[in-house]
């Protein structure tokens, strides 16, 4: 028994497949056909293909896949289900975007409208044939009621599954004495472009210039106008399988806004982050910026008020809420160490804000793990997090081996180090040096000793991983470092000391020699196993000369010419710690009665105020 019956033809600019399926379709007699046009009919319904357009009567109507970027009506937007265009013979969208019926139901489209408004490609109409009798505003809504929702939703449209199209819409109607027709309609000169670029794109994302070369001939021979070519291919380049997830993600969350005067942080830091992985994806920035111009219509995305580095955070962790389980997968080994990097520049700046990041995306998971009692998104986030406590603990033991003089460095704090920093190793071999190591180095406030531990534990670290050091042996050698800057700081006291009535025995080597075995005896009654050595000794009669040639003549200079840069010099020529220089020109503004503030904004660097007596 025959079930369905499909004329296939060409006119015009247009190729075309007419089906028909229901009732009493093996004696049915639907179509005439002259030079001019093919007219297909049916108790009162007509649909005419001439080579300039279509024109249609009855009870029945188009429907189309929507393709990216069109405008949509506002329900179809919400509902992500919805994937094609109906629009009903004789009804039309009231200011509410409700359905008004009425029965006038005839009515004409050229080739360049349909294709213009509706699909590039590929447009449908339908009508469906029966016994009816009645208004056809009423006949129209019952058709809709039974087949609206299909239509709508259907994937066959998409895919070109003409015979499964007929079966569901037959299905759907469930009207047993009604014949259905469907006309397909076919753009051939948009197909072949459509086609092409499809066929192009889906290999890398990207085009050779062989292949834009071949898309320009189509485009030369077809006369295919700038705007439908941007609809093909933005369109094709949103259904790519890779493109689709991340700017489905990025609509949704729009969407989510439309109701709202602006959206919230969160929001705006996932937006932000879904950009960054279309630029990482290669997926074009045009997509984005289309469903800007759909969604927002007209609303500003507020700007987050929060230093470059807080955004890149909040939007990395954010990844971790994208409905699509795929893209939490995008956190990557580069975004942890974007992440540690950001926490870092918080840290260095005295900043809480990352934490406040943390605390809101925690706050966030723990709430998602309530709700759903699923706690794979904390436990994702937590396993961040660890990368965060490994700085911490990092940053708190060198921070207090470069700027405390009496803290024990053990094999278990050397041991830690080396952990913490394969972990971060994994992630980015120079991570380590650049947020740890390099970082205190550069700091200004770090002793000349501190410095010399903080570059043998970065050498010890090197050397204990290679296998050419033990982790005692480095521990060995940083306790010489303490115990050295502990000698050298009771040296540089006792010495400041005797500098005060000896002064001119140090002008001679016998009279250093002399001072030098009078302090070691000194430092013997305190504990001190060995003798001042010589080369210390310099070190620290050198260091009191320094101090003393900036107290009592580049200070006084610095005040009253306002020559910060003066100071600032000497601070980094003369090898003295900033922090100790500072106690001592305290000590100095206090004797001399000048005003504290003139020492804060020595120290701070800014421009001098007049000072007076």
């Amino acid at each position: 028994m025959i079930k369905d019956l499909r004329l296939h033809g060409n006119l015009g600019p247009v190729e075309f497949f007419a089906l028909v399926g229901g009732a009493s379709v093996e004696s049915t007699y639907f179509y005439e056909e002259t030079a001019f046009h093919i007219r297909f009919f049916s108790k009162g319904n007509e649909f005419t293909i001439s080579k300039e357009g279509i024109h249609y009567k009855g009870t029945g109507g188009s429907f189309c896949e929507y393709m990216f970027g069109v405008e949509k009506p506002l329900k179809d937007m919400i509902k992500g289900e919805v994937s094609n265009r109906l629009i009903m013979f004789g009804a039309f969208l009231d200011e509410e975007e409700s359905i008004v019926f009425t029965n006038d139901t005839e009515g004409s489209e050229l080739f360049y409208r349909l294709f213009l408004q509706g699909n590039a490609v590929k447009n449908y109409y339908f009508f469906v044939s029966s016994d009816f009798r009645g208004e056809y505003k009423k006949r129209q809504k019952q058709i809709l009621r039974s087949v609206g929702k299909f239509l709508k939703r259907t994937e066959f449209i998409g895919e070109g599954k003409d015979t499964e199209l007929m079966n569901d819409f037959i299905s759907e109607l469930n009207e047993q004495k009604s014949t259905v027709f469907i006309f397909e309609i076919i753009h051939k000169e948009n197909g072949e472009f459509y086609r092409a670029f499809e066929k192009f794109y889906s290999n890398e994302r990207a085009l050779t210039p062989q292949e834009e070369l071949y898309l320009e001939d189509i485009v030369a021979r077809y006369k295919i106008d700038n705007y439908q070519q941007e609809r093909m291919k933005i369109d094709i380049m949103y259904k790519h399988p890779e493109n689709r997830r991340v700017v489905d993600e990025y609509r949704d969350i729009l969407l989510n806004s439309i109701s709202k005067d602006s959206l919230e942080l969160s929001e705006v830091a996932r937006l932000r982050r879904l950009r960054t992985l279309s630029i990482r994806n290669n997926i074009p920035i045009v997509l984005f910026d289309t469903l800007d111009e759909l969604l927002l219509r007209g609303k500003k995305l507020q700007e987050i008020k929060e230093p470059e580095y807080l955004k890149e955070a909040r939007s990395i962790l954010e990844n971790l809420f994208f409905k699509d389980p795929s893209l939490k997968k995008h956190i990557i080994n580069e975004d942890i160490v974007r992440l540690v990097k950001a926490k870092h520049r918080a840290h260095s700046h005295s900043d809480m804000g990352f934490e406040q990041v943390l605390l809101d995306t925690g706050k966030a998971c723990d709430e998602i793990a309530r709700e759903t009692n699923d706690f794979s998104i904390f436990e994702e986030f937590s396993s961040i997090v660890t990368y965060f406590d490994r700085y911490d603990n990092v940053q708190a033991l060198l921070s207090q081996i470069a700027f405390m003089e009496n803290v024990d460095f053990t094999e278990d704090s050397l041991r830690s180090l080396i952990g913490n920093k394969k972990e971060f190793d994994k992630l980015d071999r120079g991570l380590f040096d650049e947020i740890a190591v390099k970082e205190l180095l550069r700091n200004k406030y770090i002793t000349a000793y501190g410095r010399k531990k903080i570059n043998t534990i970065s050498k010890g670290i090197t050397k204990v991983s290679a296998g050419d050091a033990s982790l005692r042996d480095v521990v060995a050698e940083l306790k010489m470092i303490r115990d050295e800057e502990r000698l050298y700081h009771h040296v540089h006291g006792a010495l400041k000391e005797r500098m005060r009535s000896f002064y001119p025995r140090l002008n001679t080597k016998e009279g250093r020699d002399e001072i030098r075995e009078d302090i070691g005896r000194e430092l013997a009654e305190e504990g001190f196993a060995r003798k001042v050595p010589q080369k210390l000794f310099e070190k620290a009669l050198l260091d009191l000369r320094k101090e003393s040639f900036y107290l009592n003549h580049l200070l006084p200079i610095i005040v009253e010419k306002k020559d910060i840069n003066l100071r600032e010099d000497f601070l980094k020529n003369s090898g003295l710690d900033r922090f100790y220089i500072e106690i001592v020109e305290k000590e100095y503004f206090e004797d001399k009665g000048i005003d504290i503030t003139t020492f804060e904004q020595i120290r701070e660097g800014r421009e001098l105020l007049e000072v007076t007596d």
